[in-house]
């Protein structure tokens, strides 16, 4: 019996010596990717105690929903869904004009303009989701609706990480090597 490298399986991100797709070959819209994403937002939007939580890529000016986990009852946004840069707070977190944490938007909003589409929005944590290779792909966001939730910190910290792990498993269904 001849034995198989990495390589002849597929495993290293290549087809297979055959030409076919391995086994176990990811993409960033495939079923385990999807599977693996949407389980992780609700168990973070669960512990935070928030109505939504998604991973947003931006792409050509918008940002993108590519997962998304909402409360039972909400039915606000949806995969597929997308917004300019400009009609969304995204933009407004990564450039330093919002906080990654803001306890309440709608007081926020009495300060400082903010995008039309966050006027419900009482609590909104949001962190950028950085590629190995140093790009933003986009964000890993929650918010809670018309209520504010106590969140410190330290949740943001969390969810930085939750943003490591999006990265590495959307670099890795890509068929990229993640770093570090």
């Amino acid at each position: 019996m001849r034995s198989r490298s990495g390589d002849d399986i597929g495993f290293d991100g290549n087809p297979p010596a055959s030409g076919r797709p391995a086994i176990g070959t990811l993409d960033c819209d495939g079923p385990l990717v999807v599977q693996a994403l949407s389980s992780m937002l609700e168990l973070i939007r669960e512990q935070l105690g928030m109505d939504v939580f998604f991973v947003s890529e931006f792409v050509d000016g918008h940002r993108v929903f590519r997962h998304v986990a909402t409360a039972p009852s909400m039915g606000i946004i949806h995969v597929g869904d997308s917004h300019t840069m400009e009609d969304s707070i995204c933009q407004q977190v990564l450039d330093g004009r919002v906080p990654n944490l803001a306890h309440d938007l709608r007081v926020l909003r009495t300060r400082q303009p903010l995008p039309e589409v966050t006027k419900p929005i009482g609590t909104h944590i949001s962190v950028p989701v950085v590629m190995p290779d140093g790009s933003i792909y986009g964000t890993l966001c929650g918010f809670a609706v018309e209520r504010t939730v106590d969140l410190t910190e330290r949740d943001v910290k969390r969810l930085e990480v939750a943003a490591q792990a999006t990265a590495r498993v959307l670099a890795q269904a890509a068929g990229h090597a993640a770093a570090g």
